[in-house]
């Protein structure tokens, strides 16, 4: 599994991935994806903007639609949080 992981990048790099084609969809641009192990828990971090600003309906979108894509493809081994928000203002 390990392997096959390298071959398809890291876990920024896939869930980018999952993540763009989606975005663009809801007329979202994909900031940026972080995977982070904050205490004992690790939280992925889906960045989205738009040129109007992002507000919560844009985050809940992209939340769900997201989750279904993360589940059948499964790039993350462990439990996780998913958080979608806005890059915020100090970009």
């Amino acid at each position: 599994m390990a392997e096959e992981k390298k071959k398809r990048g890291s876990t920024t790099d896939i869930v980018r991935g999952l993540a763009q084609p989606l975005a663009a969809e809801l007329g979202l641009t994909l900031w940026d994806v972080t995977f982070t192990k904050e205490g004992a828990e690790w939280y992925l971090r889906i960045f989205i903007d738009k040129p109007e600003g992002v507000n919560i309906d844009d985050c809940v979108n992209m939340t769900h639609a997201i989750n279904p894509v993360l589940d059948q493809e499964d790039p993350i081994s462990q439990e996780y949080m998913l958080e979608v928000s806005s890059p915020g203002i100090n970009r």
